[in-house]
């Protein structure tokens, strides 16, 4: 590939939105409490800025709510277990994306409808009252124990992915679930935040927004779902799917945006769930690859989203039983040893941008399917930062990009990089050997490959660089 010369106008700015920065999944709620997981969300915050928190399974039987005659009568709720698990995420100064789902058993209609390996409960409930009930106790619950102005900073969302098997219900029975919840929450205050229909595939929008507005239901956010495997999602359950471009996933946030408009314009777009495939075992989750994969995506996401919630923020996971091989292609962006993998590194680089936008211009040269730069500009220090990509699209032939980039005149320069060994730890635990178990110096190992490459930029522009296949990087100018 020939070489690209790109400037960056500090001159046109606009606002960086930090939508990197705004939150992440973990599994279900039960596991909340476990002290490595918890270890985990403590530094999705104090090193990649993540804010809110979301998961599956707040509603579940094994949170305790529901407490039953044993003939499906509730005669008491119990709010203990939940609050253990907001008051874990809380202290981390990370707040809820509240999911509410699934159903209790008590209140199912179909009990036996289950979904992954913690048997989420999937059915609408056999009463509708029930449902609302449960809803206007727990949202009650919450306002006695956090106080209404905390909870007007939390999200309320409605289920999870109810256009696939998560949902064991009709399209208009989720509708109809939506609508007593959101009813339900907005009866204990008005201004509580409700929305949803955290569908799969960014489906649903359209006739979702259009119910709201015809049956005078609020929502105040429109959240929903999407990972380049979604053409063949049917199949992605061991990883083995056909994995589609980046440009894949901006096209779907561009039509999601366009959706919204046409219907509630201005509405908050809420990414819910994304990651480079839906496939819990792929092993795309662990390489280098994703950092550039991650990058390309919070690009995308900064032009029609208000938020993104990336799946998922630890191989602590349940949905398909617990794995601890030290890399077994879990979504999370750190081992269950805590080794960040590519993708938390990338999280980092956005993190560290410090200013508004700044516009990038291709002055000569040609920019790739899979490449890409995104550039802010902080005129308080007068720090030029750039974040560029390499995706190794699929079915691309890996091939560097190297690039010049105008900037304004700096006094010090570093290049970070994510490369394999030097930021991805994934190529370092393969040239080990792929062992199940690691022994201490080993997992020193991994750590310290888990650590980006930085070298000096040289104070003189254009500034060249060369962006790997397969890698990202972050170049920082300080003119001091």
């Amino acid at each position: 590939m020939t070489s690209t010369l790109l400037s960056l106008d500090t001159r046109s700015l606009r606002p960086y939105k930090r939508i990197g920065e705004f939150g992440f999944n973990t599994c279900h709620a039960a596991i909340v409490p476990r002290l490595d997981l918890q270890a985990q969300i403590r530094r999705a915050h104090s090193e990649l800025g993540m804010r809110y928190w979301r998961c599956h399974g707040t509603l579940s039987d094994d949170m305790g709510i529901v407490v039953s005659d044993g003939n499906g009568h509730p005669v008491d709720y119990a709010f203990s277990g939940l609050k253990r698990v907001l008051d874990a995420v809380l202290s981390h100064h990370v707040k809820p994306f509240l999911e509410l789902s699934f159903m209790p058993a008590a209140f199912a209609a179909k009990p036996s409808a289950t979904i992954c390996y913690y048997r989420g409960i999937t059915s609408p409930p056999r009463e509708w009252p029930l449902w609302e009930e449960l809803i206007r106790r727990t949202v009650t619950f919450l306002q006695e124990t956090y106080g209404v102005e905390e909870l007007k900073t939390w999200y309320f969302e409605v289920w999870n992915e109810p256009n696939i098997p998560f949902w064991s219900g009709t399209r208009d029975e989720y509708f109809q679930l939506y609508a007593s919840a959101a009813h339900a929450i907005k009866a204990v205050d008005p201004h509580l935040r409700v929305g949803g229909p955290a569908t799969a595939r960014v489906e649903w929008v359209t006739p979702f927004l259009e119910y709201c507005r015809a049956s005078g239901t609020p929502v105040d956010f429109l959240s929903t779902h999407i990972y380049p495997s979604d053409v063949a999602f049917a199949e992605s359950s061991h990883g083995e799917v056909q994995l589609l471009g980046t440009e894949f996933l901006t096209r779907a946030f561009r039509r999601v945006r366009g959706e919204i408009d046409a219907i509630s314009p201005g509405l908050p777009f809420i990414m819910g769930e994304w990651n480079s495939s839906a496939g819990p075992l792929a092993s795309n989750h662990d390489e280098c690859n994703n950092a550039a994969f991650v990058s390309a995506v919070l690009a995308g996401l900064e032009d029609y989203a208000e938020g993104s919630l990336f799946w998922n923020l630890s191989d602590i996971y349940e949905e398909c039983q617990f794995h601890f091989t030290p890399f077994h292609g879990g979504y999370g962006l750190y081992t269950v040893d805590e080794v960040p993998k590519s993708a938390a590194r990338a999280f980092e680089f956005w993190h560290r941008l410090k200013g508004e936008r700044a516009a990038v211009h291709v002055r000569d040269g040609e920019v790739r399917a899979g490449c890409g730069c995104f550039a802010v500009f902080d005129s308080a220090t007068g720090t030029t930062s750039a974040i560029l990509w390499n995706h190794l699209e699929p079915g691309q032939h890996a091939e560097a990009w190297d690039v010049e980039i105008e900037a304004p005149p700096f006094s010090q320069g570093e290049l970070s990089q994510i490369l394999p060994g030097q930021g991805s730890a994934f190529e370092t635990w393969q040239d080990m050997g792929r062992p199940a178990t690691l022994k201490p110096e080993m997992l020193a190992s991994l750590h310290a490959a888990s650590v980006p490459r930085r070298t000096a930029i040289a104070s003189g522009v254009p500034v060249s660089i060369r962006v790997e296949a397969g890698s990202a990087c972050l170049m920082e100018l300080r003119n001091y």
